[in-house]
């Protein structure tokens, strides 16, 4: 399954409707083969996409409402607890994602609402939902892609029907039908701390090298349905762990996320599914968050065309990038926006941090006079 494009109405923190496509929109050059993927045609999919953003601009919620998104897909319980800040209370949201699978492209149209039960506690509903599909023939191109209008729903959500919980999507029908699945690992939860939880086995000693090379192996074990992690250092006696935050006792910040990350990152290599990472630059180099980024945006490592999606403060990493559409730029002025730099910036000579950093799009530099009045403060300040 591959996420086409994402657009929501009735977000309450947002000043416009969320917009966006994961497709490629700008034409496809020979030299930037490496960083999309062919679903079909000439439809291609960017294999990595950014979210960047000065502080309060709502990066971290754009990735909340693509996570939203990828669990009306999966057909998974929705609750509160993963995104209790995307919905208004009693406010009805419209979610219309397309996306492709099966040699079909796909339309779901989800209206939800956040509610209370009668206990008092924050429910999520979904009121009503329909499912358009069409079948991919030479005639779809870029123009097309996204057109229904001759279509008629092929499935129509029914509230009465007992099977169906009220908080999961007619999706799970779909993917059980077509045994349709698409793997969606979510590491937006881990952003401000760290926590070991990987498969049972040996971490690959390229991953360990790659993150610090004093380590001679790190292994899982499940005992008893207990986690045990054995950790040995080069001419240092093994160590043996019961709990996996003690690992941060021992290792660095960037190393027990980095086994994570890039654990997590072979595995949605090898499947071709979806990573998302809120700020990906967080207790990680330039060098290393350079390497994920070029594990996704190279042919040979990643030849099913696997999706990592972050967000980050540093406009430097933008330069990483191809394409200006695999770039969204948040910002907040009296409410969130979220734009393509492709429909920001038409020219593609100019480096993207340059024009991030000189504020030349708006919104993405600390404002000057609130600098200035800081600065003026602390002087004062020094005089009392």
């Amino acid at each position: 399954m591959r996420i086409l494009r994402i657009k929501v109405k009735g977000l309450p923190l947002y000043k416009k409707a969320f917009d966006i496509s994961f497709y490629a929109v700008q034409r496809v050059q020979n030299n930037h083969m490496n960083s999309v993927f062919n679903l079909f045609g000439n439809i291609y999919i960017n294999t990595v996409e950014a979210f960047a953003g000065i502080n309060a601009s709502g990066k971290t919620m754009a990735l909340k409402v693509v996570s939203f998104a990828s669990m009306l897909l999966s057909g998974t319980q929705l609750s509160t607890e993963y995104v209790p800040q995307i919905l208004g209370d009693g406010v009805s949201t419209v979610f219309d994602i397309d996306f492709y699978a099966n040699q079909k492209v796909y339309h779901l149209t989800s209206e939800v609402i956040k509610e209370k039960n009668q206990e008092g506690k924050p429910i999520i509903r979904i009121i009503s939902e329909h499912l358009w599909v069409k079948s991919v023939t030479k005639k779809i191109n870029k123009k097309n892609l996204l057109d229904y209008d001759e279509q008629k729903p092929e499935r129509v959500r029914k509230n009465s029907d007992e099977y169906l919980p009220e908080n999961v999507s007619i999706m799970i029908a779909l993917n059980k039908q077509s045994q349709n699945s698409s793997m969606f690992i979510d590491l937006a939860m881990f952003t401000n701390f760290n926590l070991f939880l990987p498969d049972d086995g040996l971490i690959p000693i390229e991953i360990i090298t790659l993150l610090d090379p004093t380590i001679e192996y790190i292994s899982v074990e499940n005992i008893n349905d207990k986690i045990v992690t054995k950790l040995k250092f080069y001419s240092q006696k093994e160590l043996v762990l019961f709990n996996p935050t003690e690992l941060n006792a021992y290792l660095s910040s960037g190393t027990v996320k980095g086994v994570r990350v890039f654990s997590d990152a072979a595995r949605v290599l090898k499947n071709g599914g979806y990573m998302l990472v809120d700020e990906v630059e967080n207790h990680f180099n330039r060098e290393l968050v350079v390497s994920l980024l070029r594990l996704f945006m190279n042919k040979k490592t990643n030849p099913k065309g696997a999706v990592l999606i972050f967000s980050t403060h540093y406009p430097e990493l933008l330069d990483e990038l191809d394409r200006n559409d695999a770039v969204f730029i948040t910002r907040n002025n009296e409410g969130l926006t979220i734009d393509n730099l492709n429909t920001l910036l038409h020219r593609n000579d100019l480096k993207k941090s340059e024009v991030y950093q000189s504020n030349y799009l708006s919104g993405t530099a600390p404002k000057y006079k609130s600098l200035l009045e800081l600065q003026k403060s602390i002087i004062r300040s020094m005089g009392k």
